[in-house]
């Protein structure tokens, strides 16, 4: 018995060596020929710049949050960064994911303005309105979110804005809480015309936010519209013919004259 499970113990480590050695033989053919190809069709490799970690907008680039890799050249996009010395000073204008590869449009320079000021799209303006518990939905709203304004004049109340995207909260331009935190003040990203509404709604009356689901792009006028009974087109009514009127009956007798029978009108 002992002379048998030695002899199937050594067995059993043949094969297990002759197997990784035939997984690794195979291994190796494969990269030798990934290599043939690659050589076959002119490509090289290229040294990018990459995020090392998730990158929010507004992030000063720092030598920890980036690190170089070798890629293949056909797939280095225009405007790729390929050294470490271009990140230096440098702050992201949008979200970057680990091992994405950097590029200049989407980092600017951190001399030119506030972090805030790259997260606008090019002939947008930040605006900021002052906010509190109920204004700002209960303090709800978190940097990136869609709001509409609602503005209340009176004892009447129209939407005068909509879909505005949130830029901060207070002086927090992103986070990663996702809980509620009252807030004072909401920078919202509007063009020049809406910064005018804006502003003018928030001096002349009260304005409110309405939170909006990122994926809903119907217009909320449309909306209420649908659901209010004054919105439906009133059908003009045509005016009913006009009845005519009962000629007045006359009054009449039978006259009877043998077997032959006659009416005669009566005058009144």
């Amino acid at each position: 018995m002992k002379t048998r499970t030695v002899m199937l113990l050594f067995l059993s480590v043949i094969f297990g060596l002759g197997a990784a050695w035939m997984a690794n033989n195979w291994l190796e053919q494969q990269s030798a020929a990934s290599a043939r190809e690659a050589e076959r069709a002119g490509s090289e490799l290229a040294q990018v710049v990459v995020a090392s970690v998730d990158l929010a907008p507004g992030v000063q680039l720092d030598p920890i949050h980036v690190q170089l890799k070798q890629i293949d050249a056909r797939l280095v996009p225009p405007g790729s960064i390929i050294t470490l010395e271009e990140t230096q000073g440098m702050v992201t204008k949008n979200n970057l994911y680990k091992g994405d590869v950097l590029r200049k449009e989407r980092l600017t320079p951190i001399g030119q303005g506030s972090t805030l000021s790259v997260l606008l799209e090019p002939g947008m303006r930040a605006v900021t309105v002052r906010v509190n518990d109920v204004i700002g939905v209960a303090g709800f709203l978190l940097p990136g979110n869609r709001v509409d304004i609602l503005f209340t004049e009176g004892d009447m109340t129209r939407t005068v804005l909509k879909n505005l995207k949130v830029l901060a909260v207070d002086q927090t331009q992103h986070t990663d809480e996702n809980r509620p935190k009252l807030v004072r003040a909401v920078t919202l990203e509007v063009d020049p015309e809406q910064a005018e509404k804006l502003v003018n709604a928030s001096s002349n009356g009260r304005i409110q936010l309405a939170l909006r689901n990122p994926n809903d792009e119907q217009d909320l006028n449309d909306i209420v519209a649908a659901l209010s009974p004054e919105s439906a087109s009133p059908v003009a009514a045509e005016p009913a013919a006009p009845k005519p009127r009962a000629r007045p009956r006359q009054s009449s007798v039978d006259l009877i004259k043998g077997t032959s029978q006659q009416q005669v009108p009566v005058k009144s």
